[in-house]
C-alpha cells in the first residue's frame, strides 16, 4: 500500500482511521500528510497501536485505511478534525495514546455544559451550604449518579457540615448540581454504585460523607450554571468552601 507523489497532492492535508477488518471496527485516528497514513504499518513501538496491526497481519490480513477527510486547509483544521473525532468515538476505544493535540480546548462538551459556561452570571448564594470543588472527578457527559457521588464523599470537613442545608457540586468555578443534605456519615460508611467503597474506606481517617437528593427545582434553577469562582481564594488547597454556615 502506498501514497504516491500524485495521490498525496490531491489529499493535502487529511485525517485518516485505522479500521480493523475483522469486526469493521475504527482502532485510531490521525492526521498528516503525503505518506503518513500509511507509516504505522512499518511501526515498530511498542504500543497499543502497533500491537493491534501486528495481531491483525498474524490472521493473514491487513487494516483498511479510510480517509475521513482530506484536501483541508491547513495543519490547525486537520488537528480539529482529528480532536473531534477522537472525542466522538472515545480514547478507551481507540488505541490512540493522547486524545488529541487541542482535546483541551475542543473536548466534546454536552450542550447544558457549554451553556453554562457560557458568560455564567455570578451566584449570590443565600442558603448555608458547601460549595465541593470536584475538578479532578468531574468529566463531561458524567452521569447523574456519578455527579452525585463524586460529590458527596469523601471530605476532610469539620463539625460546621452539619449546618449546612445545601451541597453544591463544582466543577471549573461553576455550580453544575445541587443536593439537599439529609445526613452525615464516616467516609466509606455508605453504599456507593460508582466508587470503589473499599478505597474510599482506606483513605476515610478524619474523611466523611453526606447522603442526600437532588434539590427542589427553585433552588437548582437559582444556583445551577452560576459562577462561584469569587468564593474560592486564589492558591486555596482545601476542595470545600462554606457560605452561609453558623461558626
Amino acid at each position: 500500500m502506498e501514497i504516491t507523489p500524485d495521490v498525496a497532492n490531491a489529499l493535502g492535508y487529511y485525517v485518516y482511521a485505522y479500521v480493523d477488518p475483522r469486526n469493521s471496527q475504527i482502532f485510531y485516528i490521525g492526521k498528516g500528510t503525503g505518506s503518513r497514513a500509511t507509516s504505522h504499518l512499518n511501526d515498530r513501538e511498542e504500543t497499543k497501536k502497533v500491537a493491534r496491526i501486528a495481531d491483525i497481519k498474524a490472521c493473514g490480513m491487513e487494516p483498511r485505511i479510510d480517509m475521513i477527510a482530506y484536501n483541508l486547509r491547513d495543519d490547525m483544521e486537520a488537528k480539529r478534525v482529528e480532536t473531534a473525532l477522537i472525542e466522538l468515538i472515545g480514547i478507551k476505544n481507540l488505541t490512540n495514546q493522547i486524545r488529541g493535540q487541542d482535546a483541551v480546548e475542543y473536548f466534546r462538551k454536552p450542550l447544558d455544559d457549554f451553556l453554562m459556561e457560557f458568560a455564567p452570571t455570578q451566584a449570590e448564594i443565600q442558603e448555608p451550604c458547601l460549595l465541593i470543588r470536584i475538578n479532578k472527578r468531574y468529566w463531561y457527559g458524567i452521569s447523574e449518579l456519578e455527579l452525585y457521588e463524586s460529590t458527596r464523599g469523601i471530605w476532610v470537613i469539620g463539625s460546621r457540615r452539619k449546618n449546612a442545608r445545601y451541597a453544591m457540586a463544582v466543577y471549573a468555578g461553576i455550580i453544575r448540581e445541587v443536593y439537599e443534605i439529609e445526613s452525615w456519615h464516616q467516609a466509606g460508611s455508605t453504599f456507593y454504585q460508582t466508587r470503589d467503597r473499599q478505597e474510599l474506606k482506606q483513605h476515610s481517617a478524619k474523611r466523611w460523607e453526606f447522603i442526600g437528593n437532588l434539590a427542589r427545582d427553585a433552588i437548582r434553577q437559582k444556583y445551577r450554571g452560576h459562577s462561584v469562582q469569587h468564593l474560592f481564594k486564589k492558591g486555596q488547597q482545601s476542595p470545600i468552601v462554606g457560605v452561609g454556615l453558623d461558626s
